[in-house]
């Protein structure tokens, strides 16, 4: 898996969980960085890392837009006294944290975003993966996208959207779930993609036959992979 280091920090976002700090790192590129929250003495959110780096590495196998990532071990030297309030704690030298490569020019979408026109439907490069991250997200049981928190980038991309998924520290169960999650634990739409409105907004715009064959595809090739094997 790509190292780098950080050198430069722009910001740290304060978010409900890991609180990321986006830093400018050795290969030039902005990272949002996570290690431990600052908030919260959950031992367990390295392991909600581990969650990060391996679903990144089932959708990049999956062939679902996701950004790259790498392993970024933080230099003292990037960033001031004082820059940092909720990383403070776990924000040493020479700590290996995980991070996200920033996609440039890519939006959120919006808690109220909603597609509303076949216009809007047509400007989508990839509205196929929906169904798919819909389906990704029951497999491996993510507790952090549903209405109100997509963690769904819209980039352009010669005049079309680009839908890229990301954040998924908390899948296969999330926190709640840690330790139980496992090979007999049954599928659950509730607080997911499939269930929100700006899923159910875009789904109108595929038919049954079309609906079928692409997550019947999709599931095939989940099953093909299980038996792949990744490297970090």
């Amino acid at each position: 898996m790509k190292q780098v280091s950080t050198k430069i920090l722009i910001e740290e976002l304060q978010t409900d969980g890991h609180s990321p700090k986006k830093i400018i790192c050795s290969d030039g590129a902005a990272y949002f960085v996570k290690y431990r929250s600052g908030k919260s003495f959950n031992k367990n959110e390295t392991h909600c890392l581990v969650f990060e780096m391996l679903c990144t590495a089932l959708l990049k196998g999956l062939h679902i837009p996701v950004p790259d990532d790498a392993l970024v071990i933080i230099d003292e030297n990037s960033f001031a006294p004082g820059q940092l309030v909720t990383n403070k704690r776990y924000a040493r030298h020479g700590v290996i944290a995980w991070g996200s490569k920033e996609i440039v020019h890519a939006d959120l979408v919006k808690e109220i975003e909603q597609i509303k026109h076949k216009k809007e439907f047509n400007k989508l490069e990839n509205p196929a993966d929906l169904i798919r991250i819909a389906i990704f997200d029951v497999w491996i049981d993510n507790a952090d996208r549903h209405s109100g928190n997509y963690n769904l980038l819209l980039k352009m991309e010669d005049s079309r959207l680009k839908i890229i998924t990301i954040d998924h520290a908390f899948t296969f169960g999330g926190l709640k779930g840690m330790n139980i999650f496992n090979p007999t634990t049954l599928p659950a739409v509730n607080k997911k993609l499939i269930e929100s409105q700006y899923f159910q907004s875009a789904i109108k715009y595929f038919n049954n036959e079309q609906r079928i064959d692409i997550a019947t595809q999709f599931l095939s090739l989940i099953t093909s992979i299980k038996h792949r094997k990744y490297s970090t």
